[in-house]
């Protein structure tokens, strides 16, 4: 079955505000067998959101709308909905008393403005909306069945559990079934994936394979297609098992999409005390880490050594040694690795020191050179990266992964993972 799925609203048409709607709607109901066609964003234009329902009812089952539904002249859904089904807009005595109820409960004039919310496309099914005062409506364009829903995600989110949901798996309930899987990957480049995939990724196969890549991570999805569950489950699960051991050495998890989060829950797992010096991220892969529930458990502190003064300072780093070497090297990230684990006393450190520009590069040592230092029961190793990208940002965030991904990578093997 095929979905089309429509954002409205100045603010989304003007950057103002993004649109995570969209996203949520197609992976929701990309459970129930549909696929996303097309995303559609405009802004709060009457006759551009009817013509593109038009359009999409040529091509899909059925249509999500969110945005619109609130009672000021701009909220458009409900005038442009009727104008695509050829149709007018008609009140809704229940609608008008429910939303005088709801201003009631909360001991304020109800304002003339709301009864625009009460008026729907002739024949609509009206959909209610328990957390905000714009219902929301099922109507049908051509023949694509088409659900308005309000704009803000809260209410969203809770009216298409409970209102779409249901009535999609009424309507289709001998469509084609699907199964899906996701996997998580670092250390591998989209391209050389695709390589890698080969005719996995060709837009016929079945099982099909997407991938979509930021910050270096790689998110690869896998759907199967089949006459009922069983048989897409059982394709499914061949094809992840093919899947798991061609991608062995680069995925991270199947259920963590941030690698903080993958390697926090094997760190507070096992019970290894883990230290971090940074200098070029200054203090994002502790921010990335912090963020997974529990860490304190074995986080015991991060360091920020910007300078080569607070990397003498702090860790212990001698002076002698970033004069030979240099602040980014791995000579520096070894020691500062090292410095780290013995002033926490922490069993693992990981460092990072680097050029994330724009300014400061050599030919020797361009902008993106990354060094990375891992200090593991008292043991250095560093590591080299150079990252081909040009925004400072990007160089952080890929370094900042990086590091966490060395860790996982190196963490000691079970039986040595003591206190």
């Amino acid at each position: 079955m095929r979905l089309g799925i429509v954002a409205t609203g100045d603010e989304l048409a003007t950057g103002s505000c993004v649109d995570t709607n969209s996203a949520a709607i197609a992976a929701r109901l990309l459970e129930l067998g549909f696929e996303t066609e097309r995303i559609v964003v405009l802004g709060d234009d009457e006759e551009a959101l009817a013509a593109t329902l038009v359009d999409l009812s040529a091509r899909c089952d059925a249509i999500v709308v969110t945005g619109g539904l609130g009672p000021t002249l701009d909220d458009v859904t409900r005038s442009a909905a009727a104008r695509a089904a050829g149709t007018d807009l008609v009140l809704s005595e229940a609608a008008l008393a429910e939303l005088r109820e709801w201003w009631g409960r909360s001991r304020r004039p109800f304002p003339a403005s709301n009864e625009r919310q009460a008026w729907f496309p002739r024949g609509a099914e009206i959909l209610r909306n328990p957390l905000g005062t714009a219902p929301g409506f099922q109507c049908r364009v051509g023949r694509a069945l088409v659900f308005a829903l309000p704009g803000p995600p809260r209410e969203m989110h809770g009216m298409l559990e409970s209102e779409v949901v249901p009535r999609l798996r009424a309507a289709w309930t001998g469509g084609e079934s699907l199964s899906r899987a996701g996997f998580y990957l670092f250390g591998l480049s989209e391209s050389a994936f695709a390589d890698q995939s080969g005719a996995w990724m060709d837009r016929a196969a079945n099982p099909l394979l997407g991938v979509t890549a930021k910050g270096g991570v790689l998110t690869a999805r896998i759907v199967a297609r089949a006459a009922d569950q069983r048989g897409a489950a059982a394709l499914l699960a061949g094809r992840a098992q093919e899947f798991r051991e061609r991608f062995a050495e680069w995925i991270f998890s199947e259920t963590d999409a941030d690698p903080a989060f993958a390697l926090g829950r094997k760190l507070i797992e096992r019970k290894l005390k883990l230290a971090i010096a940074e200098s070029c991220t200054g203090g994002l892969v502790a921010e990335k880490l912090t963020r997974v529930p529990g860490i304190s458990a074995v986080f015991e502190r991060g360091y920020v050594t910007y300078s080569n003064r607070a990397k003498t300072e702090l860790l212990r780093v001698p002076e002698s040694l970033i004069e030979k070497h240099g602040a980014v090297s791995a000579e520096v990230a070894e020691a500062m690795a090292q410095g780290a684990s013995e002033s926490s006393g922490a069993r693992l450190a990981v460092s990072v020191t680097g050029i994330a520009g724009p300014d400061g590069g050599t030919a020797e040592k361009p902008v993106g050179l990354v060094w990375f230092g891992l200090s593991i029961d008292g043991r250095a190793s560093s590591v080299e990266r150079r990252f081909a990208v040009r925004s400072r940002e990007l160089i952080r965030e890929f370094a900042a992964n990086t590091a966490l991904d060395l860790l996982r990578r190196n963490l000691p093997a079970e039986r040595d993972a003591g206190g």
